[in-house]
């Protein structure tokens, strides 16, 4: 507290943001030193990002806003502190440099846990303390919506993984060539795993719709020259030989084979699994 007031009197405190989050604190803390998510799955905010240094305990970085512009970034540093559960992101160059985001998280239950954010603006006269807090808090509502989808997706596929399903080899038929074509892409769940199946290169194919990175979903991804995109970090893949082109040492777990029957049925087998 001593700390906080002593700041205030430097740094003028604008407004408190505070929300109640449906995650754990160790999905929050994950996500909070997850430089890497933020011109992808916050791309109305951010356009670029260079991190110069990153770690458990945080990330220094050059960040671009939206819209983009190669002259106007800033240089941002989050120092996370797991012991008194906060985290401090500065500006430390261009624009806003000065500013301070004091975040504390507070868990309340297993899955439940309260943000408090606290932010700190310099040179903010008190004519426009208000607005420029109301501002921040907007823009971090929408940012923690956002998260939340990523955060509980990702529980989602961790409890998924957890659980464990009994593995089903038996071949799955999906109907006609027709009725298939006519439904791509066409998303299927067997065994606790998801696939979705598209044509490309003039067949059919499948692919795991969970990225290896970060278990990010990738049913939603527009297919490209047979390469999708996870919305949450930007990894890329190659559907055909599941590896990662974007330079992480990556691949995508093997999926079932679509088979073509003689009587133009399609059918997956899992055999391979």
């Amino acid at each position: 507290m001593r700390e906080e007031f002593r700041r205030e009197r430097i740094v003028p405190h604008v407004g408190t943001y505070h929300r109640e989050l449906p995650v754990s604190i160790e999905r929050l803390y994950e996500n909070t030193i997850d430089w890497e998510h933020l011109p992808h799955l916050h791309r109305s905010s951010f356009a670029r990002i260079e991190c110069a240094e990153s770690g458990i305990w945080g990330f220094r970085a050059r960040v671009w806003p939206q819209p983009y512009n190669e002259r106007r970034s800033i240089v941002i540093e989050l120092q996370l502190d797991r012991e008194l559960r906060r985290w401090i992101t500065s500006t430390l160059n261009g624009p806003g440099t000065g500013t301070e985001v004091w975040t504390h998280a507070f868990s309340l239950a297993e899955r439940q846990t309260l943000v408090v954010v606290d932010f700190f603006v310099p040179g903010v006269d008190g004519v426009r303390r208000s607005d420029i807090g109301s501002f921040y808090a907007h823009l971090y509502a929408g940012l923690y919506d956002e998260d939340v989808r990523m955060m509980s997706g990702r529980q989602l596929q961790l409890d998924s993984v957890r659980a464990g399903v009994a593995e089903n080899t038996e071949p799955l038929v999906l109907g006609s060539l027709a009725e298939v074509r006519s439904r791509l892409p066409l998303v299927v769940s067997r065994g606790g795993r998801t696939f979705c199946i598209v044509e490309s290169r003039g067949e059919l194919i499948a692919y795991s719709t969970i990225c290896p990175h970060l278990l990010g979903p990738l049913e939603q991804s527009k297919l490209q020259d047979g390469i999708i995109e996870c919305p949450w970090h930007g990894y890329r893949y190659n559907i055909h030989t599941r590896q990662c082109v974007s330079g992480a040492n990556l691949s995508l777990a093997i999926a079932p084979r679509v088979r073509i029957g003689t009587d133009s049925s399609v059918r997956l087998e899992f055999a391979e699994l």
